[in-house]
C-alpha cells in the first residue's frame, strides 16, 4: 500500500484540526490551525516509503474480513453486543451530536461553567456527521472510522515485524496476559471459569493490564489512535517513511497526537520516543536539517491539549498506591511479567525491553486522575512493546526449539482472555437477533439517569438490548465516574483565554 504513511498521518491529524475549529476561539483556532496544516504538508509531501519488496503491507479480503469482524463484536457502532464503557462513549458521541460546539452544559453569567471535557478527538468526525444525518449514520462513521483504524494498525504492525497481515492481526487480537491462571488460582467471587463469557481482566481486583481485544472492546477511543501512533513510531525506529536524516520532528509530531487522543497512554509511550530521539540523533550537529516548523506544530497540540484537559480538576488528581507485594508479584509476572523474563536471554541488551519491564513494574503504583484508569492505560504502550518482542521471536524462531514452545504455550493460555471477551460478544449478539423474544426487549425510551453504578456482571449487562444506551445525556450525570467527563472550567485558562464560546 503506496500511501500507507500518508494515510495515517492523516487519520490521526484531521480530528484535532476539527477540535481546533470547534473548540477553539478563532483567534487562536486559525494560526493554529494553519501551523498544523503546514507541518502536514511537509509531512506528506515526503517520498512514500517502499513496501513492494515484501507483502506485509498488501491488503487482502481475509485481513479486511478479520479486522471487520473484530470491529463488529466490539459493539462500535451499536451492531453487537457493547460492553458497560459504552454506556459513557455513546453519551459522549450523543452529546457531540446534540449540542453546539463546544460542549457546554451549562454557561451562567456567574457561578460554574459545566463542560464536557474528555478525550473527544476520536468521535469528531463521526459526530460531525451525525450533526448532518442523525446518530445511525454517526454510528456507522464510527464503524467505518474504527474499522479504517484498526485495518491501520495491522499494516503498520505487520511491516513492522516483517511478517504477513493475518499473522500480525491474529497475534493483537489474541495476545494477553494469563488471566485464565489469575482467575484460577486468586478470583474470589468474580470472575469465573465458567460460563466462558466473564471479564477475566478483572481478577486482580483494581489492578488490570488489558488484552488488546479488551482495549478495543471497552475504550476503542483511546486504544486504536494510540496503538497508531506507536506502530508509527516504531516504524521510524528503522526505515522511516520520512526523511531519513531528521526522524526527531516525525515521532514528536506523533507523539503529540497521541496525547491528544489518549494522555494516559502517551505517557507510557514517552520513554520509548526518548529513547529513539536519543538512538538516532546524530549529537555532533543535532539540529541539521531540523524541521523547527513541524516541532513548533508539534508543541501546539500539546499545549492546546493540555490546557483543555487539565480545566477538568478530575485529571489533576495523581499519588500512589500500596500494595501487597503478593498481589504485586502474582499481578506482574502473570500480565506478562514471565514472557518479559522468558525474552531476557535475547532482548536483554535492548533498551526498550529494559524499559517496558521496568512500566510494566512501575505502573500498578501509580494513581493519575480517578479510578484506575491511570493502570490500564499507560501499559498500552510497554504490552504493545512486548507483543512486539514477543511476535519478533515466533516468528523469526531465532530461539531453541523448547524456549519456543513455551512461548506458544504461554500465548495460547493467554489468548483465552480475548476468546472470553469475544465469546461474551458473540453469546449476547446471537440471544439478541436469533433467540430472544420480541417480549423481552426493554425497548422503551430509558430514563434521564443521574447515576450509574457497574453494579452487574459485564455479561449481564442491559438485558434485552444490544447497546449500552442508558445514559442519554452527560448533563445530568451527578456521579464520581461523570467528574471524568463534565468539569466546572470557569477558572481555568483553557475557558478564559483559548475556549470558543
Amino acid at each position: 500500500m503506496k500511501h500507507l504513511h500518508r494515510i495515517t498521518v492523516l487519520y490521526l491529524t484531521i480530528p484535532f484540526i476539527i477540535f481546533c475549529m470547534g473548540w477553539l476561539r478563532l483567534s487562536v483556532a486559525i494560526p493554529a490551525a494553519a501551523i498544523i496544516l503546514w507541518a502536514l504538508w511537509q509531512l506528506l509531501k515526503q517520498p512514500p516509503a517502499d513496501h513492494s519488496t515484501h507483502h506485509a503491507s498488501r491488503i487482502t479480503f481475509y485481513v479486511l474480513l478479520i479486522t471487520a469482524l473484530w470491529t463488529l463484536l466490539s459493539g462500535v457502532g451499536g451492531y453487537a453486543f457493547q460492553n458497560w464503557d459504552h454506556h459513557w462513549r455513546n453519551a459522549v458521541l450523543h452529546d457531540l451530536i446534540s449540542f453546539d460546539w463546544p460542549v457546554f452544559y451549562s454557561q451562567p453569567e456567574s457561578g460554574p461553567v459545566k463542560m464536557l471535557v474528555y478525550y473527544i478527538g476520536y468521535w469528531l468526525p463521526s459526530a460531525g456527521i451525525g450533526k448532518l444525518l442523525g446518530w445511525q449514520a454517526a454510528n456507522f462513521a464510527l464503524f467505518l472510522w474504527t474499522w479504517l483504524g484498526v485495518v491501520l494498525v495491522t499494516l503498520h504492525f505487520a511491516s513492522v515485524l516483517k511478517t504477513s497481515p493475518i499473522k500480525a492481526i491474529l497475534l493483537l487480537i489474541f495476545f494477553s496476559g494469563l488471566d485464565i491462571l489469575g482467575t484460577l488460582f486468586f478470583a474470589r467471587e468474580y470472575p469465573t471459569l465458567f460460563p466462558p463469557i466473564t471479564h477475566l481482566e478483572i481478577w486482580s481486583g483494581n489492578l488490570q493490564y488489558s488484552s488488546f481485544t479488551t482495549q478495543l472492546f471497552w475504550v476503542f477511543n483511546q486504544a486504536v489512535p494510540a496503538w497508531l501512533c506507536i506502530v508509527l513510531i516504531l516504524e521510524s525506529d528503522g526505515s522511516s517513511p520520512v526523511e531519513k536524516h531528521a526522524p526527531a520532528f516525525q515521532k514528536i509530531f506523533i507523539w503529540s497526537l497521541c496525547f491528544f487522543f489518549a494522555p494516559l497512554a502517551s505517557i507510557g509511550l514517552l520513554p520509548y520516543l526518548l529513547i529513539g530521539l536519543i538512538k538516532q540523533t546524530d549529537f555532533k550537529s543535532p539540529f541539521k536539517n531540523f524541521h523547527w516548523d513541524i516541532l513548533l506544530a508539534a508543541v501546539i497540540i500539546f499545549l492546546l491539549s493540555s490546557f483543555f484537559f487539565t480545566s477538568n480538576t478530575a485529571a489533576q488528581q495523581r499519588g500512589f498506591q500500596f500494595l501487597d507485594l503478593k498481589d504485586f508479584l502474582a499481578f506482574f509476572l502473570l500480565e506478562g511479567g514471565i514472557l518479559w523474563l522468558l525474552l531476557a536471554p535475547i532482548k536483554w541488551r535492548d533498551p526498550n525491553w529494559m524499559v517496558t519491564g521496568v512500566l510494566l513494574a512501575v505502573i500498578p503504583f501509580i494513581q493519575l486522575g480517578s479510578g484506575d484508569d491511570f493502570v490500564m492505560r499507560a501499559s498500552i504502550a510497554p504490552l504493545f512493546h512486548l507483543l512486539l518482542m514477543t511476535g519478533e521471536i515466533i516468528f523469526q524462531k531465532k530461539v531453541p526449539r523448547l524456549l519456543l514452545i513455551t512461548y506458544y504455550l504461554l500465548l495460547l493460555i493467554g489468548s483465552l482472555t480475548s476468546l472470553y471477551e469475544i465469546n461474551r460478544s458473540v453469546y449476547r449478539t446471537f440471544d439478541y437477533y436469533f433467540v430472544q423474544d420480541e417480549s423481552e426487549c426493554e425497548c422503551e425510551v430509558p430514563p434521564v439517569v443521574t447515576h450509574l453504578e457497574q453494579g452487574v456482571a459485564p455479561e449481564a449487562e442491559h438485558p434485552g438490548t444490544l447497546t449500552a444506551d442508558e445514559i442519554v445525556t452527560l448533563k445530568f450525570m451527578d456521579d464520581q465516574l461523570s467528574k471524568n467527563f463534565i468539569a466546572n472550567v470557569r477558572q481555568s485558562l483553557y475557558y478564559r483565554y483559548i475556549s470558543s464560546r
